[in-house]
């Protein structure tokens, strides 16, 4: 049996925000995090590469957060870096991408 990827103390996939809310809008953040699963061991990264723009959408997190808040609108917003898991690529789009644009040589990342 495969173990699972997140262990108990890991955040959850995705942070809902206001799900109440009172707003006809839904709003989404894919690329809002840039956790890694610790069993991915960063994805044999350096840190820096992980705070970088290859790993996730600097600063849209919290756009999401505050138009939440301003609408009223509930946030879904994903928690793990896109280099784990990409919510809105296709491979068409991804092998359109030199591969210098996807991401730092990782022995541990194959895409």
């Amino acid at each position: 049996m495969t173990p699972p990827l997140l262990d108990p103390d890991e955040p959850q996939p995705a942070t809902l925000v206001n799900e109440t809310g009172a707003s006809v809008f839904f709003l989404t953040c894919d690329h809002g995090g840039r956790a890694i699963p610790r069993r991915l061991e960063r994805l044999g990264l350096a840190e820096p590469d992980t705070c970088r723009h290859i790993a996730w959408d600097i600063g849209i997190a919290e756009v999401g957060q505050r138009l939440s808040a301003a609408l009223d609108a509930a946030l879904i917003a994903q928690t793990y870096s896109r280099l784990v898991i990409d919510c809105t690529a296709t491979r068409r789009r991804q092998a359109r991408l030199p591969r210098s644009a996807r991401t730092p040589k990782s022995p541990a990342i194959a895409i």
